[in-house]
């Protein structure tokens, strides 16, 4: 009985059930919650964030980067109007690697 728990409790800890999925996890939400008459808008804009840690010591260094502003890469892509975002979180081993990706609506 007490490998059951025990196999059970690696399989949550490592799986996406956990707050976090420790080895692997892709998870989209919403950064508002304000949706009352918001339009859905025709067109649809990802910006681009990474951020790489390292996970021995534990000094918290990490190095992240972005791939342009809010209204520069909205802008290129032809949306005037910036109606609603959500955020697309990808991360793996741990958090070691995560790429954080804003995804803009509008027209």
């Amino acid at each position: 009985m007490n490998k059951i728990i025990g196999l059970t409790l690696i399989v949550v800890f490592f799986s996406g059930c956990a707050l976090e999925g420790r080895l692997f996890s892709n998870t989209v939400a919403p950064l508002s919650s304000d949706f009352n008459n918001t339009p859905v808008g025709l067109k649809k804009c990802v910006i681009k964030n990474y951020r790489v840690r390292e996970p021995v010591s534990r000094l918290n260094v990490s190095a992240e980067w972005s791939r342009g502003y809010v209204a520069e890469q909205a802008r290129e892509a032809g949306i005037e109007n910036i109606y609603y975002m959500d955020v697309r979180v990808l991360s793996f081993l741990l958090g070691i690697y995560r790429r954080k990706d804003l995804i803009i609506y509008g027209d």
